[in-house]
């Protein structure tokens, strides 16, 4: 995925830039987080949002294709790689899908509501060159979100939630979503909730958001048990 992207993939050469589906404020050193996004600070069940993210994006990015949750029509790969008391949940590479999923109790739920990932840097690029001209512009194009959990909103303003990650690292075995590769470094950037815990029995989870002519569009049907 390159230069820009819709979680759907994008080249550009040895480039690439990744977007599932659903600031840039950023120093010379690090990342700083929206004045509205201050949860990438906080700790939330052992990491801050913008390390959740990065751990997301390790995560996505080291399961097969054939068995990634984030080409996965119905659901039956959601349990792939889920390890610690946080669950990830997949979008898409653009476009609509409907999932069944069962969830161990107890496990809090991190997710994008759009979201892309800057890495492998060409000649004399920077982590930074890639947070700004690779992660962000997709995100700083999101014109809609929405996340509701049994038919009600998720959070009052969704666009308070947009984070960048530290720069991370990413292992991208033999037929992944990626060539295989050791990328480092790698940042990403988007819209993302952690939800705690549900309570036993089932639920319906539907999230996506719009970026110009990307857009997701996903429902979970989950079962807590």
């Amino acid at each position: 995925m390159m230069k820009q992207v819709s979680m759907n993939i994008r080249r550009d050469t040895s480039r690439f830039a990744i977007v599932t589906f659903v600031m840039v404020i950023v120093a010379a050193q690090g990342f700083v987080p929206y004045a509205k996004a201050q949860v990438q600070s906080v700790t939330n069940y052992g990491a801050s949002y913008g390390e959740w993210s990065a751990r997301w994006w390790e995560w996505a990015l080291s399961i097969p294709a054939v068995k990634n949750p984030v080409l996965d029509p119905t659901g039956n790969n959601c349990s792939v790689g889920q390890v610690g008391n946080v669950w990830f949940l997949a979008g898409t590479f653009g476009g609509s899908v409907n999932r069944t999923c069962t969830i161990p109790a107890a496990k809090a739920i991190f997710f994008p509501l759009v979201n892309s990932v800057g890495l492998f840097p060409l000649g004399n690029e920077t982590s930074l060159d890639l947070r700004v001209n690779y992660a962000a512009p997709i995100i700083e194009g999101v014109t809609s979100l929405k996340c509701t959990l049994d038919g009600r909103p998720c959070a009052q303003n969704l666009f308070d939630f947009r984070v960048q990650s530290p720069i991370f690292e990413a292992l991208v075995r033999s037929q992944s979503l990626l060539p295989p590769h050791f990328y480092d470094p790698a940042v990403a950037d988007g819209y993302w909730l952690l939800l705690a815990p549900l309570k036993p029995g089932p639920h319906t989870l539907n999230f996506g958001g719009t970026s110009g002519t990307f857009s997701v569009d996903v429902t979970y049907n989950l079962t807590v048990q």
